[in-house]
This record gives structure tokens, sequence and C-alpha cells, in this order.
């Protein structure tokens, strides 16, 4: 599997991009993006450069990653979280389940 890409919105994008690579089996690095048409609005690219699970680990992960970041507060920070494949698909986590998330991995 190739380095992977996920674009987290919202102000608390790098909070939650900070948890992201603290995952067991992760690594990488993000670099932040001030949205200038939103207000207050901060998105996040994560580049995930070493994984040292599987793919169906890995969306497991991330799945549980960010179910949780939407439940930490009565009002997620998070607004949005787009994974993007290698191959330039794109899926929104909000209503993915892990079988898409690992059929954008595996790809």
């Amino acid at each position: 599997m190739a380095d992977l890409q996920l674009e987290i919105e919202g102000e608390g994008a790098v909070p939650a991009t900070e948890e992201l690579l603290e995952i067991d089996g992760l690594s990488g690095n993000y670099e932040t993006e001030a949205d200038t048409s939103k207000e207050g609005v901060l998105a996040t690219i994560a580049t995930i450069i070493g994984i040292t699970v599987g793919t169906l680990e890995v969306a497991e992960k991330l799945y549980t990653w960010y179910q949780n970041s939407r439940r930490k507060k009565p009002k997620p920070t998070v607004d949005k979280v787009l994974l993007i494949g290698r191959n330039g698909q794109k899926l929104v986590l909000e209503n993915a389940s892990v079988e898409q998330i690992k059929k954008i991995l595996d790809s």
C-alpha cells in the first residue's frame, strides 16, 4: 500500500490530526491550511507514510479514530474528513464503512 492522505477540516483539525498520527501502526506528517472563505476554519492534510499493519486493520483504526473524533465534544470540531486514495479516489468518512475505507486503501 502506498502513502495515504487525509484532508481534515474544522476547528479541531490539528488536534484530530495529531491524534491520528499517534495511532499504533501509522506514522506520517501533516501541514495546515487556513481557509479564508470560512472564518476560523482550518484544514490539515495528513500524509501517512509508515504503515506497519494490514489494510483491514488500518481501515478499522481510521473508522474508530473518526468516530471517536466526532464524539469527543457535544459539538464536533471536525467538520469533514476526506480519504484520498493513490489513484485519486475520494471517500468522505462521515458515513463510510470499514469495508469502503479498506477498498480505497487496497486500490
